[in-house]
């Protein structure tokens, strides 16, 4: 079931696997490095002030204590930040995030780094008599601030990498949105759509003048639901069929018998869908299919039981296709991505081709 929000969450855009996988791998290992490093030389400095101090075997050791803490506590901090992302989005709670990530890294990282140090206690040669003093003290603490402060860089550097990629997204949705916004004008205001519809009122007025003046109402129908739509990230799914049903009526007055259109649809009241995605549909499967007296276009519109809208048309495919700017169905799955997170579904076998849109809930 699919939910949309007043204040949508932009998913993470698609990614070509093969080619962002090492990419982000060499980025994650990069800054992996970069902080082993870091702790590694802090690690260092008392040898460095007093040389004297060296000894082979206690550099050994704290060399491996570093790698052991630094591994399990970049672990557990990873899927930490992992966990509150998935039910504390930065992006939506941003303050509650911040005081559960503090608190949180704080009784990880000190549980951690105190279960370390009891377990190498006697590597140090020391005695659990020592717990409590102040060398003790220092080995548990220090790397627990360190780490602290090391967590906060990290999740300071997560919600900046994604409220800028909030900005890049909703900057994206504008222009599909401009872009669809041209498509969908250029499909009904195109010289060749005017045309016949122009063609078909002139024959009506002579012919049958009522059915004219049913055609003309039709026609402003069409027209005025497109300009009212274009500024609208969703429309309710009743409007966007009434829409629908002026625009099939203008096409079957074109094409008369040779053009079918069924309909298969419930209460619909509740559904909130992309404007003009459904009319789109029906422009290509017009476009792109033969329409003959003997060889007629079967299109249906449909509500399926996991609750999305099926637009499907008998497959007979033109051997030239009109030109067209190439948006189409891409257009529509590109706004579907930014509007929920369930695809768009496209079936196409010999016989049938079939476009299924998710259908939306707004709650405020």
């Amino acid at each position: 079931m699919a939910y949309l929000h007043k204040n949508i969450s932009v998913p993470e855009p698609p990614v070509k696997l093969a080619s962002s996988r090492p990419r982000h791998f060499a980025k994650f290992l990069k800054w992996v490095i970069l902080i082993f490093l870091l702790v590694q030389s802090l690690a260092i400095i008392p040898y460095i002030q007093h040389p004297e101090k060296w000894q082979v075997k206690s550099g050994i050791f704290n060399l491996f204590f570093s790698a052991v803490a630094f591994a399990l506590l970049w672990t557990a901090n990873h899927f930490l930040s992992r966990g509150l992302e998935r039910y504390y989005p930065w992006l939506q709670h941003p303050i509650r995030r911040l005081w559960i990530s503090a608190v949180a890294t704080l009784v990880v990282s000190f549980t951690i780094i105190m279960g370390i140090n009891l377990v190498l206690l006697p590597l140090r040669g020391l005695s659990f008599n020592a717990l409590g003093t102040n060398q003790w003290i220092s080995m548990v603490f220090g790397p627990v601030i360190i780490t602290f402060f090391i967590s906060l860089f990290m999740h300071s550097r997560s919600f900046l990498l994604g409220w800028r990629q909030t900005a890049i997204d909703a900057e994206r949705l504008q222009k599909e949105n401009i872009a669809s916004q041209y498509e969908s004008l250029k499909t009904q205001v195109n010289p060749h759509f005017l045309f016949n519809s122009l063609n078909a009122l002139t024959s009506l007025v002579t012919t049958d003048p009522d059915l004219a003046v049913k055609f003309i109402k039709q026609l402003s129908e069409v027209y005025r639901y497109v300009l009212d739509s274009q500024n609208k990230e969703v429309v309710p799914l009743a409007d966007e069929l009434n829409f629908v049903q002026s625009y099939i009526f203008l096409q079957q007055i074109r094409y008369g018998e040779s053009l079918q259109i069924t309909t298969d649809l419930a209460e619909l009241y509740q559904y909130q869908i992309a404007p003009l995605s459904v009319q789109m549909l029906l422009e290509n499967a017009i476009k792109h299919n033969m329409i003959l007296e003997d060889q007629p276009l079967h299109l249906k519109i449909a509500v399926t039981p996991d609750e999305y809208l099926a637009v499907e048309n008998n497959f007979q495919i033109k051997n030239f296709h009109p030109d067209s700017i190439g948006m189409g169905l891409k257009n529509i799955e590109a706004r579907y991505r930014y509007l929920t997170a369930r695809p768009v579904l496209i079936e196409q076998t010999s016989a049938y081709f079939r476009v299924k849109l998710p259908l939306l809930y707004f709650t405020s």
